[in-house]
């Protein structure tokens, strides 16, 4: 939904956060993976910047660490978007665990998102997704 205002820098950059959301809680979901892959797809742009597919080795030749990923989003509506969709990620497997939250919160401190505002979208998306 908020993918398209990244910049290509960025999407790749919110690959490998989304990477790493999926396996903070040490269970990767097939809807995770669903959910992964329909973004992918939104973010058609990137098909035109690295051939037909998304290349895993792109996404992994990037910067590992969270702080460095997240220094890649430039404005703070890249920031929120990114956001929103990886607790949205958190959320697709019908549970949303103290480790997806404390990757979220991370992310968010890098991002220079104070945690009363990320709780606010964790809270938004926990009536959106009726769980938790």
């Amino acid at each position: 939904m908020f993918l398209s205002l990244l910049n290509p820098r960025e999407k790749l950059a919110f690959l490998a956060l989304a990477k790493k959301v999926i396996i903070s809680d040490k269970i990767i979901a097939q809807s995770e993976m669903v959910l992964y892959k329909s973004m992918r797809r939104e973010m058609d742009i990137m098909d035109e910047l690295l051939g037909e597919d998304i290349k895993d080795y792109e996404i992994e030749n990037l910067p590992t660490s969270i702080s460095q990923l997240c220094a890649e989003f430039t404005t703070k509506k890249a920031k929120i978007s990114a956001l929103m969709e990886l607790i949205g990620l958190g959320f697709v497997d019908g549970k949303f665990v103290a480790q997806e939250r404390e990757i979220i919160y991370e992310i968010a401190l890098y991002f220079g998102i104070r945690r009363e505002e990320t709780d606010s979208y964790i809270d938004w998306a926990t009536r959106l997704y009726g769980n938790e």
